[in-house]
């Protein structure tokens, strides 16, 4: 019991909680087919409303044209066929006085008879102002009438057509009723609206669609949705069993993509994108890994060799000399971690700011000038020369500074006594180009000098090659500010030409 306290402590009550199987959301085959259940449902529910009203519209109108041919048939007949029994309707002929003549079915009652309240009868005085022709008139039936022959009649509001005949001679009705002596005068005549069939007929056309046609149709919709929904959502399930292979570690594999021009279609080409940007990073990953242990182990090895050896004949070893070389080989290390790390952060720069732009900006030419003066006094054994147009562009100073440093030492370990840097604007670009007159780059190697730890055979040497990741850095550095960086041929050969382009700042 104590343990149960402890599990049920601060989680409110089981039954305050929704069951699991409600918290779970449906699967979109199951949405997709209780929706069109349910429009379904209130599609066919309104058409069941809307036939049911309009079938028992249309046999309302057809029962008033029948009753209005009732009452014209009786009309004509009055004078001369004392005899028509009119069974097909049921109707009422009355005298002025309210006086029943001759009822037919519903009202089949004696001649003669009064039903007073039942039908109400025209007055003489009120001739003038009935319509010659047929009107109707609503009544509302009594719940009991004695000897009516039809029980649907009682307390409901029925419709009839009335109609006043025209005057007709003591003959005439004596004729007509077989009762001489009566007053010549007009009479009344009622024939009901039957509107029992359209009820019926209305009622039962609801309840076969409502009851039987709605569900099934429903049901049908419902059944269709599912099978659609799972036949387009097909190649979805293509794309979640090829990506949990390549999630396996199958990363040259690419999802199937569907000939339809759809979202899925652009679902799996930009899949298949990202899966070949994904595999050329695990690639470049694997390289720069490969690489850099490759050109960590020469330096590693010669410090480890240049600090054995004096260990092993320590009396013979010139200590000085000793640790000189070592903190050569050191520095060497240093600046190679040194690269490694600028050229990962750079990379990363470059994914950030893809999606959020820098917004600081820095004076490329003010950059330039700067190294150029600082090169004439550290290294005055080069001619160092500098045309430079004011250029901003945007970046971050330190990334904007190594770019420059990188081209200028790349050009210095190679040109022969001249360097030339220039720097102009056009069509929104800031073109810096640095130009040496040294043995210049082969066609061939002017794409491959820009990947990692690339060096020609020229530079490779201890004492003046580098490592391999300054042109490299030059690149990334250029791309990840919107730029290029290329090798072309010189306008005065030999010698290198190394183009950056870098968009100017707004």
């Amino acid at each position: 019991m104590r343990l149960l306290t402890i599990e049920n402590a601060g989680r409110p009550p089981t039954a305050d909680r929704p069951p699991r199987w409600w918290r779970r959301r449906p699967g979109i085959r199951a949405r997709a087919a209780l929706a069109a259940l349910v429009a379904a449902a209130l599609a066919f529910g309104l058409a069941t409303v809307w036939v049911g009203r309009s079938l028992h519209a249309d046999l309302e109108l057809q029962a008033t044209d029948r009753a209005e041919s009732a009452v014209a048939n009786i009309e004509g007949k009055i004078p001369d066929s004392p005899d028509e029994p009119y069974a097909t309707s049921s109707y009422v002929v009355m005298d002025a006085d309210g006086l029943w003549l001759r009822s037919g079915a519903d009202f089949s009652w004696p001649p003669g008879w009064a039903r007073e309240g039942l039908l109400p009868p025209v007055p003489p005085a009120d001739y003038d102002q009935v319509s010659p022709a047929t009107e109707e008139v609503i009544i509302r039936m009594p719940s009991f009438v004695p000897g009516m022959q039809s029980g649907w009649l009682s307390g409901r509001t029925v419709r009839f057509r009335r109609s006043i005949s025209d005057s007709l001679s003591s003959a005439d009705l004596a004729k007509y009723t077989g009762v001489t002596g009566m007053r010549p005068q007009t009479l009344t005549i009622y024939v009901l609206v039957d509107d029992e069939e359209a009820d019926r007929t209305s009622a039962t056309v609801a309840r076969i669609l409502g009851w039987y046609l709605t569900p099934g149709a429903s049901l049908f919709v419902a059944l269709i949705a599912w099978l659609v929904t799972g036949l387009a959502l097909r190649p979805v399930e293509a794309i979640r069993r090829r990506m949990a292979e390549i999630g396996d570690g199958a990363i040259h594999q690419r999802v199937p993509v569907p000939t339809t021009r759809d979202t899925i279609n652009r679902l799996a080409r930009t899949t298949n994108h990202t899966l070949d940007r994904l595999e050329h990073a695990l690639d470049e990953q694997r390289r720069l890994v490969a690489d850099a242990s490759h050109e960590l182990r020469s330096p590693l090895a010669a410090l480890r060799t240049s600090l054995e050896i004096p260990l092993a004949h320590p009396d013979h070893a010139h200590w000085p000399t000793v640790v000189t070389n070592a903190l050569t080989d050191t520095a060497r290390l240093q600046e190679l971690a040194d690269d490694l790390l600028l050229l990962a952060r750079t990379q990363e720069t470059h994914t950030q700011e893809t999606h959020t732009p820098t917004d600081s900006t820095v004076a490329l030419h003010d950059i330039v000038a700067e190294q150029l003066a600082e090169r004439t006094v550290t290294d005055p054994t080069l001619n160092w020369h500098g045309h430079l147009t004011e250029a901003t562009v945007p970046g971050h100073e330190v990334l904007i500074g190594r770019l420059v440093r990188n081209l200028l030492d790349n050009a210095a370990r190679h040109t022969t006594d001249t360097i030339t840097a220039t720097l102009h604007t056009t069509d929104g670009w800031a073109e810096l180009t640095i130009t040496d007159n040294g043995p210049g780059i082969p066609p061939a190697d002017r794409e491959r000098v820009f990947d990692r730890f690339v060096r020609l055979d020229t530079a490779r040497n201890r004492a003046t090659g580098g490592a391999g990741l300054g042109l490299a850095l030059v690149r990334t550095i250029a791309t990840t500010l919107g730029g290029t960086a290329t090798a072309t041929q010189p306008p005065t050969p030999p010698g290198a030409h190394l183009l950056i382009r870098l968009p100017l700042a707004r």
